[in-house]
């Protein structure tokens, strides 16, 4: 994986659930990102029917240069009409799902390819001898995990040394740090922290459900339902002037943040806007010392939010 921490992209913007996307717009941002030197972009199969994984192609053209990474997930199946049937880790499915990125992509191998879920009928050794034959084969570079335990981490680096774990990861999503993130620092197992932002939450700017528009599919999460938001607001308030002391925007800040947490995490902020995507990356420049992390602990604990939440459990696939 990457030898340092950094903001990297994520693409779940890109297929239009957070607002509508031009491909244009999207081919541009990617090119973009590869010019500043983002060094992971990520992904997944299912994001628009594969039709992201095709974006990437067009925008890289080939091999990226500058030690940009590109990884993508495997391992779930959807009904025609998009609705989530479940997990499918079966050797079998697992390969084609690989080999069908490739091919969507463009490309000789896979940086990182993720498990997108643990598979109940399937034990997870099964699976992760798939994806380390896949490493053989020189058609995966490394192997990720996204939603599991950490218990479930711990057997899959028994099975074959994991490189990368992704999992909901931000200011105001910590339940990771109790067990997986402490497995991942024990294993060598780099953290790719998915909705570091909140689904947009931690930049400042939500005031309500309805500023969405008819497609967002954040209007029907609890997280962004008007009494849970009135509820939360003076914490976002709190930590928004910890941001203006730095001279700094809370989205910025909270990226800084996760930077500082451990070594190693990669923050996948999901963006379609250029602008947005200059402001994430340069949160890197930003350091923030144990003055501004108490103040930051003290709006969001560790389980602050776990009575009120219905988001259930912990994230992964998505940025």
């Amino acid at each position: 994986m990457l030898a340092r921490a950094a903001v990297g992209l994520g693409s779940l913007a890109l297929t239009g659930c957070y607002g509508s996307a031009d491909r244009r717009e999207a081919i541009h941002t990617l090119r973009n990102a590869l010019d500043m030197g983002v060094p992971l972009i990520d992904t997944a199969d299912h994001y628009a029917a594969g039709a992201v994984e095709r974006m990437i192609r067009e925008a890289v053209s080939g091999e990226p240069g500058d030690g940009t990474l590109i990884s993508t997930r495997g391992g779930l199946r959807f009904a025609r009409d998009g609705a989530l049937i479940g997990v499918d880790g079966s050797p079998g499915y697992l390969r084609r799902a690989c080999e069908e990125s490739l091919r969507r992509l463009g490309r000789g191998h896979i940086d990182v390819y993720y498990l997108a879920g643990v598979d109940p009928r399937v034990p997870l050794e099964e699976s992760l001898g798939v994806l380390a034959d896949l490493v053989e084969e020189g058609k995966i570079r490394s192997i990720g995990l996204s939603r599991v335990s950490a218990e479930q981490l711990r057997r899959a680096h028994a099975a074959f040394p994991v490189g990368a774990l992704a999992v909901e990861y931000s200011l105001m999503e910590r339940r990771a740090e109790r067990e997986l993130l402490p497995a991942a620092r024990e294993l060598g197992v780099q953290v790719v922290a998915c909705r570091p932002l909140g689904r947009g939450l931690l930049t400042g700017r939500v005031a309500s459900a309805e500023a969405f528009g008819s497609g967002d599919v954040r209007r029907g999460q609890d997280r962004f339902q008007a009494d849970r938001l009135r509820r939360q607001a003076w914490r976002l308030r709190a930590a928004g002037e910890v941001a203006t002391g730095m001279s700094a925007g809370l989205t910025r800040l909270a990226l800084a943040w996760l930077l500082s947490r451990q070594d190693g995490v990669v923050p996948v902020p999901s963006t379609r806007h250029g602008l947005h995507l200059e402001m994430n990356v340069t949160s890197a420049r930003l350091t923030v010392g144990p003055a501004e992390s108490e103040r930051l602990e003290a709006c969001f604990p560790v389980g602050w939010d776990e009575k009120e939440s219905a988001d259930g459990r912990l994230g992964g696939g998505d940025q």
